[in-house]
């Protein structure tokens, strides 16, 4: 053994020792003396160490005469072998050579079959080997894997027993193969009883395996899954149904942009046969609307990202031009190579025409169609760059409808909705087909005049308006009059923006509305001043309520001709932290527009009457509070339901309250006023008309009003008797009082001669600054409990 370690490894060549040399030549070489052959040269102490001298070796090599060894004698003698070692020298190396041939044989046999399992192991498949007695030889994992089984268990078994006992061999076309002994395919469906593999389709392969001279000895039998092609074919089915049914244009192109295929959406939207536009490029609906960038930032998308989507014009192959959302992408093979383009695309004319509506819905108002807030400020915002370039002036009026409210409540809001599309159609006439009228309120409007050469082509606009409002306008079988307060602003002495330009307008529109209405006002920085601090005050006032900031003052009213109190007038005040006190003349006209009015009247009449309990309480004898009610206290309903809540709360007796209304607001709606009064009246409460003689009264409703009190305006009263005819209207008052058996009370006396007139006229009732001015609770407390007058007339 320490000899073969020696050799083992050795390269075969000439000069190699005995079996080198025979290797290498594929002969026998007979060495009689190892010690003195030149082909032991090298391994000559061999000898000398293991003891010999003689070495003779066979090649040993396979039925093809390759060399797979040799086969060698050594004797411890020089010598050259007799004929029975040569004998047995030729015996050996035959032997020898049948077995190592044989081992060889079965080496590679086993690596073949070793290479073919790992092989066969890697299909999903089921793949087995059955003798011709269907005796299992070999299968893969995946047979296994199906039959719940392992090689020990299985391998030299009747396949049928490993396979579902289910089969009916009569009917089982795969075993009929086997039976004759046939190659051929099956294919099996779920659940048939049949299936090798009930759970799932099967595909069913058998090939023949021959021996050498061309008979069966097996065959080999391969079990496929179908379910993953049968998927993929039903995604195929679907993807063709979907190609076809779908609502969407569908077109594929190869590389080159060539048409390949379209479905019947395509050509339904685009009006061609599928023979007109196969071979062809899309060109062919090319619109000619876009331009060449367009494109040019198509393609780019399409190569950079590999898609493209938006929106494209095509040519219908009627002509029309057309808008469809398209999506373009290209396709390209494992290898990454573009193959086709497919585009889908769908026509948004509907949709586009629906955006247009929707856009048009979005800068228009409902009701006239006019231009909105919205497009105004746009066009205004286009309109003051242009002039900007040009060097020119526009003007913005702002317009309000005076008393728009009172034709909405007392005709109801579709006479109004009929009023405002009329007035929107007479303005559009007004003005020039360039300038814009919009709506951008209840009843506000706006002119935007562009391109004047002067402030008098404003004015003159809004001249032109009053004119056309002076007209009555057919509402319903009525005719109805109405006016509008207008505000004027400039570009660009009065704004550099349209938002600057509308505020400063809208803030001369109030001014027109301060001058008497039905005119107009031009915008002046004193008008934003004043703006200003109505806003300013605006937000004061909301806090003024919640912050208990105002506060009531109390005016007696006296009988002239024994000045005694007998009434008290509640007058609001407010105690503004930075103002000090803020007279009701600048603060109530905001409340109402803000809508606090009604918050604030609420409180001076409840404030009124918890003070009158308490004057009651303590016995004072102090006649009734009169409190004055805003007129859009009196348009709305539930006055008296107000009033008598209040007066149960404070426990005020109703014949010590008394309540002052402006003749103005009762005639707006007089019969509405009516019915309120008459339910308010029913209370026992008591009812004067406020400032009369200051407003349009109708005396065939003022006999209808339940009041029992008329008060002349201190207007009337202030210049006499300097005045014949204040004089003369406060006589007729007087008189009308009389006559209608209505207590009458003057406002605003501040001198005896005044007193004096009135007494010797029949007024027996006042009140003013000869008297008292107004005072709070306690001084009135104080008047009223001295017992004495407070200024006798003589």
């Amino acid at each position: 053994s320490a000899y073969n370690e020696i050799i083992d490894g050795l390269e075969i060549g000439s000069n190699m020792g005995s079996c080198g040399t025979a290797a290498y030549l594929n002969e026998r070489v007979m060495v009689a003396d190892v010690a003195t052959d030149p082909r032991w040269v090298a391994f000559s102490e061999l000898g000398d160490k293991f003891g010999f001298r003689a070495c003779w070796s066979e090649p040993i090599v396979d039925s093809k005469g390759v060399v797979l060894g040799t086969f060698a004698l050594y004797r411890k003698e020089a010598g050259v072998p007799d004929e029975d070692e040569i004998a047995l020298i030729d015996a050996m190396g035959h032997i020898v050579g049948i077995a190592m041939e044989r081992k060889k044989i079965q080496d590679e046999l086993a690596s073949a079959n070793e290479e073919w399992m790992q092989a066969m192991d890697e299909f999903g498949d089921a793949v087995f080997l059955t003798d011709m007695e269907r005796r299992l030889v070999r299968a893969n994992k995946a047979f296994y894997h199906r039959i719940g089984s392992t090689p020990a268990k299985s391998v030299g078994k009747s396949i049928l027993d490993s396979m579902d006992p289910r089969h009916d061999r009569a009917t089982c076309k795969a075993c009929q193969l086997q039976d004759r002994g046939e190659e051929g395919v099956v294919v099996f469906e779920q659940g048939d009883t049949n299936n090798p593999s009930s759970d799932w389709p099967a595909e069913v392969t058998i090939k023949l395996v021959r021996g050498e001279y061309g008979a069966p000895t097996g065959m080999l039998v391969t079990l496929r899954d179908l379910s993953p092609s049968r998927r993929v074919e039903e995604q195929l089915r679907l993807a063709a149904s979907v190609f076809e049914n779908t609502s969407e244009g569908v077109v594929i192109t190869d590389h080159q942009g060539n048409i390949l295929e379209v479905n019947d959406a395509c050509i339904e939207i685009l009006g061609y046969q599928r023979k007109d536009v196969v071979g062809q490029n899309p060109r062919l609906w090319k619109s000619e609307r876009h331009d060449k960038l367009f494109y040019e930032i198509l393609w780019k998308s399409l190569t950079e990202v590999g898609q493209w989507r938006g929106e494209i014009w095509n040519r219908h192959k009627n002509g029309t031009v057309f808008p469809v959302w398209s999506s373009i992408n290209k396709v390209e093979n494992e290898q990454g190579q573009l193959t086709h383009y497919i585009a889908i695309f769908s026509d948004i004319s509907h949709i586009k025409k629906s955006q247009e509506q929707l856009d048009h819905l979005a800068h228009h108002d409902a009701l006239t169609g006019l231009p909105n807030r919205l497009l105004l400020n746009e066009r205004l915002t286009q309109s003051i760059k242009h002039a900007e370039r040009q060097n020119t002036q526009l003007a913005v009026i702002f317009m309000d409808l005076d008393r728009f409210k009172n034709i909405n409540d007392s005709l109801g809001h579709p006479a109004g909705d009929s009023l405002l599309s009329a007035i929107a159609q007479t303005l559009k006439k007004t003005v020039r087909s360039g300038d814009t009228v919009a709506r951008i309120g209840g009843d506000e409007f706006v002119l935007l005049l562009e391109d004047i050469g002067s402030s008098y082509h404003a004015a003159s606009i809004a001249e032109k308006v009053m004119r056309v409002f002076a007209n009555c306008v057919q509402i319903g079988g009525r005719e109805i009059q109405t006016t509008a307060s207008m505000g004027i602003s400039l570009y660009p002495q009065d704004g550099k923006d349209a938002a600057e330009l509308l505020r400063n307008a809208d803030a001369a529109m109030y001014r027109a509305k301060d001058e008497g209405r039905n005119t107009f006002e031009f915008y002046t920085e004193e008008l934003t001043r004043n703006a200003f601090e109505r806003v300013l005050l605006e937000n004061s006032l909301r806090q003024a309520l919640i912050q208990e900031q105002f506060v009531l003052f109390y005016q007696p009213q006296v009988d002239i001709a024994s000045g005694k109190i007998i009434g008290a007038e509640a007058l609001i005040r407010w105690q503004h932290p930075e103002q000090g006190l803020v007279s009701p003349v600048k603060f109530i006209p905001i409340a109402e527009e803000c809508g606090l009015i009604h918050s604030i009247g609420e409180w001076v009449l409840r404030t009124a009457c918890t003070q009158g309990k308490v004057w009651h309480d303590k016995g004072i004898e102090f006649g009734s509070i009169a409190v004055n009610i805003a007129g859009t206290q009196i348009q709305r309903s539930g006055l008296a339901k107000e009033v008598r809540k209040i007066l149960e709360e404070t426990q005020l007796p109703a014949a010590k309250l008394e309540l002052e209304i402006t003749e103005g607001f009762i005639m707006q709606q007089a019969n509405f006023a009516i019915s309120q009064l008459e339910e308010v009246r029913s209370l026992g409460v008591g009812l004067a008309i406020d400032d009369f003689g200051t407003g349009y009264s109708s005396l065939s409703y003022l006999k209808k009003l339940p009041i029992h009190k008329l008060k002349i305006d201190g207007s009337f009263i202030r210049d006499i008797p300097g005045d014949s005819n204040d004089m003369a209207i406060s006589n007729a008052i007087i008189g009308l009082g009389k006559n209608l058996d209505l207590r009458v009370v003057a406002e605003g006396i501040e001198t005896t001669e005044q007193a004096n007139f009135l007494r010797q006229a029949g007024c027996s009732e006042g009140q003013g600054f000869l008297y008292s001015r107004p005072v709070t609770a306690t001084e009135f407390e104080a008047l009223v409990r001295k017992g004495r007058d407070l200024r006798l007339v003589s």
